[in-house]
């Protein structure tokens, strides 16, 4: 089922340089349930993978311009916030 999960990151959230981005994610009682694999990261730019408990995957590729989140579930933003919830 992961497997699956992670081909299938068909939602896009690109934020601007210095934005705050924040997924709520209320049934990750514990950080070490979440599982990150930085794949490639220097000084300008990062690729990392988060893959959460209940399959909800999110990939982050970061640029100086600009960052793109992706995820396999939509994100819904928060009112007046910075904040998505899943």
């Amino acid at each position: 089922m992961l497997e699956q999960a992670i081909t299938i990151l068909k939602y896009e959230y690109h934020i601007a340089p210095g934005s705050y981005f924040h997924v709520e994610t209320p049934w990750v009682k514990d950080i070490s349930e979440i599982k990150t694999v930085i794949i490639d990261q220097d000084n300008v730019f990062t690729k990392m993978l988060s893959i959460y408990p209940n399959n909800f995957v999110m990939f982050l590729e970061q640029f100086p311009d600009y960052s793109i989140y992706r995820t396999n579930f939509p994100l819904e933003l928060i009112p007046e916030s910075d904040t998505y919830r899943v």
